[in-house]
């Protein structure tokens, strides 16, 4: 037969928690805390967190939000601005349309449309010569539009059309121009007359239309921006840094290119 089960024994319990440590006492002979000084400058204030979707064009000192289903493309064969958006392909195809795309960059006087100083001249310029150089096809323009816009206190105009080709096999042509910024007054010192306007050129067809939403949108995101300056370059002066690790030596063994050996010591010819 099996052995009994022993008895269950009492129950042990845990020994109770030690007491919390008590702080050490403030030392009655540390000197006291300065006071504040009243006069000092409020703390900076943290920067602002990065806006999502915001993209810093060096080259053309601004910076603007890309709208949601564009992306950044190569700009290096741009004629004009300096940024080119592309639309994001649909799904399960890898080919964007390539009747619709928006141009950006500063307006300066390589553009006509630069030499007009109120804003509105200069979307309307801008959208009539634009609209010649992408779509020089025999048409007319229908359903005009301008308007204001306003990119953060930074005054702005806008102007879009519709062309209608002769050429009926043709989807209609439409365009979307709008500039911000402002220009420099008559008197401005000679430095200082660098024109601070921005403009963004949407190009589209009734196939893919101008989203004038999201065309206002993104002009109106556009800030100006300033790269930051390249680093100083070494001072040819300056002592080595004796935290600077030394250079490393060949190992024995190992073969050392010469690239100067006098012409008793290179191999015949």
């Amino acid at each position: 037969a099996p052995a009994p089960l022993p008895a269950p024994g009492p129950l042990m319990q845990a020994p109770p928690p030690a007491p919390p440590a008590r702080p050490a006492p403030a030392d009655p002979n540390a000197p006291a805390p300065a006071p504040a000084d009243p006069n000092a400058p409020p703390p900076a204030a943290p920067p602002p967190p990065p806006e999502p979707g915001r993209v810093e064009n060096a080259a053309g000192g601004f910076s603007y939000v890309v709208p949601a289903g564009w992306k950044v493309s190569d700009q290096t064969q741009l004629s004009y601005g300096q940024a080119l958006l592309t639309k994001i392909p649909p799904a399960g195809t890898e080919q964007a349309p390539t009747d619709t795309s928006v141009l950006l960059g500063r307006l300066d006087l390589k553009l006509f449309a630069g030499a007009e100083t109120d804003n509105a001249k200069a979307a309307t310029r801008l959208a009539s010569d634009m609209g010649e150089f992408f779509m020089p096809f025999a048409g007319t323009r229908i359903n005009q539009q301008s308007g204001p816009l306003d990119a953060a206190g930074v005054p702005g105009s806008f102007t879009s059309y519709d062309v209608k080709f002769t050429d009926t096999t043709k989807p209609d042509g439409q365009i979307w121009a709008g500039v911000v910024g402002s220009t420099p007054p008559p008197n401005a010192p000679r430095g200082q007359r660098t024109p601070e306007r921005w403009f963004v050129v949407w190009l589209g067809t009734a196939n893919n239309p101008v989203d004038k939403g999201a065309a206002a949108a993104l002009t109106q995101s556009i800030r100006p921006y300033t790269p930051p300056p390249p680093p100083p370059p070494p001072d040819p002066n300056a002592p080595p840094d004796p935290n600077a690790p030394a250079p490393a030596r060949p190992r024995v063994g190992v073969p050392v290119p010469v690239t100067d050996a006098p012409p008793e010591m290179q191999p015949a010819g």
